[in-house]
């Protein structure tokens, strides 16, 4: 009954999120939420020093926090820690995003389409050669993931702002993203990028993460649209090579090759594909309102709070926490993000147990200076800082932040 209770709570308040806001002369409504102990208070005190840290990568004439070349899709979790932050009940960040919600959009929208929609991480720009027009939406490109991105940070926007041009600009980027629908390999699958070079498991999780936080914000003519491309999305990745279950463990692996259809090197996939998997199966339950994807959601989460962490912390598998490359110091953040949205909506405290001993150890052994963040949750610092791993070490403590109040 207790845990009918928490799951009746999270669905009135996804129901609520997904409102228009009324409108005022402050464009961003959120609600002030009490402190409950000294804890959640120095929670906040650390996500806000290292939100003034962030602001300095920011880019007003671009719209895009400094990180990797091109900054595109880290911009993207970026904007989305930021919105999280206003949630959770942060002043600062609300007088932030007061800002930069429209200047981004304007902004980062604009300089896409100065740079042909082609964008995406330097070691793929390269050898880049993408003819593909996307005319329709400026935050389209030729990478399904990137709009996947872009499409979550737009759908938090709106739950903010109650400004529906953020919500219709998520729709149209799904659309596009259901382009990408059917590979070689299956058809209940999605490809990572326009010319069909690759199958990740990022661009399956993010589509239907999209899909169902789309269901849940839509008015009720379009609700079964979304809420049927999610299941769609569900049914055909947990028959693929990349979702494992059984045994007690159940994860999201790597990629497939394009000629096998087999897995790549890394069988334990990476953190943030199975962040986005939670938090698409909790979405998917509450427009649904079956508890079995919310089951699946808590035994994803146990499984990386074990095979992904060290001493109790989140840890990329497989990763050179010295040097990560330009696209993993993103990726923790993620599940943490998924994380928080599972005890929202299902509490259990071995949640925020974990969500605290990560926050802790970001704080006390991966700082450097007043509040400058890296990529090795469990220490030391390793820089040069940027707004990519500092971003998402700052969604580790946004979320011990929110499950400790």
């Amino acid at each position: 009954m207790r845990s009918s209770l928490f799951f009746l709570a999270a669905l009135c308040l996804e129901s609520i999120a997904a409102l228009p806001q009324k409108a005022s002369s402050n464009p961003i409504s959120s609600t002030q939420h009490a402190k409950v102990d000294t804890r959640a208070n120095t929670y906040q005190d650390h996500a806000e020093a290292a939100l003034d840290r962030l602001q300095q990568w920011y880019n007003h004439d671009t719209g895009l926090w400094k990180s990797y070349n091109p900054s595109w899709w880290q911009s993207a979790n970026a904007l989305t820690t930021l919105v999280d932050m206003v949630q959770t009940g942060s002043p600062k960040a609300k007088k932030v995003a007061d800002t930069v919600i429209p200047n981004t959009f304007q902004a980062a929208g604009a300089f896409n389409v100065r740079e042909g929609h082609r964008l995406k991480r330097a070691a793929a720009a390269a050898a880049e050669d993408n003819k593909v027009e996307e005319k329709k939406n400026p935050y389209s490109n030729g990478y399904y993931d990137d709009m996947g991105w872009w499409a979550m940070a737009w759908i938090k926007a709106y739950d903010v702002t109650g400004n529906k041009t953020y919500l219709a600009t998520a729709e149209a980027l799904f659309a596009d993203m259901t382009t990408g629908w059917g590979t070689n390999c299956s058809a209940g699958g999605m490809w990572w990028d326009k010319k069909h070079t690759h199958i990740d498991p990022i661009a399956d999780t993010l589509f239907l993460e999209v899909a169902a936080w789309l269901a849940n914000r839509v008015p009720a003519d379009k609700k079964s649209h979304y809420a049927d491309w999610a299941v769609r999305a569900w049914d055909g990745f947990r028959r693929s090579p990349m979702y494992v279950s059984g045994e007690g463990e159940h994860y999201v692996t790597a990629g497939i090759s394009v000629k096998t259809c087999r897995l790549g090197k890394n069988p334990h996939g990476y953190t943030y594909s199975n962040g986005a998997l939670v938090s698409g199966l909790v979405a998917l339950s509450i427009a649904t309102g079956n508890r079995d994807y919310l089951q699946e959601a808590h035994l994803i989460a146990h499984t990386i709070m074990k095979i992904m962490s060290k001493d109790g912390v989140l840890r990329e598998p497989n990763i050179d926490q010295a040097h990560p490359g330009q696209a993993a110091p993103q990726f923790k953040g993620v599940f943490m993000r998924g994380l928080m949205r599972l005890h929202a909506a299902d509490p259990r405290p071995e949640y925020r147990d974990f969500a605290q001993r990560c926050a802790d150890s970001i704080w006390d052994k991966n700082r450097q200076g007043d509040a400058e963040l890296g990529p090795d949750w469990n220490g030391p610092f390793h820089g040069p800082a940027n707004a990519s791993p500092h971003s998402s070490a700052m969604d580790g403590i946004v979320a011990a932040w929110r499950m400790t109040k």
